[in-house]
């Protein structure tokens, strides 16, 4: 449910989802994909046979394990911690 909620809130559910906004993307590394993540990140934690970006469950498995490595767990994102807190929603 934690994931679902990241990606409801970080792309409303589009695998097409680009942010050409934020800090990232001054940068020149916009966030893609249902879980928003750079593509330096989703690189450093793809799995092997997963190489799209924009594929839902590659981009799942590079943003959950970014995650975990990062926060411990998904239960740990900012964002979870602040719904589960009733302080709102923190991009990750």
């Amino acid at each position: 449910q934690d994931i679902a909620k990241i990606i409801q809130h970080e792309s409303s559910g589009n695998p097409n989802a680009i942010n050409l906004w934020d800090s990232n993307a001054q940068k020149g590394t916009p966030s893609i994909g249902l879980m928003q993540t750079i593509q330096p990140t989703f690189d450093a934690f793809k799995l092997p046979g997963h190489d799209n970006i924009r594929n839902p469950v590659d981009n799942i498995i590079a943003g959950v394990r970014y995650s975990i490595e990062r926060y411990g767990s998904v239960s740990n994102v900012p964002g979870i911690k602040g719904l589960n807190s009733g302080s709102g929603y923190v991009g990750y």
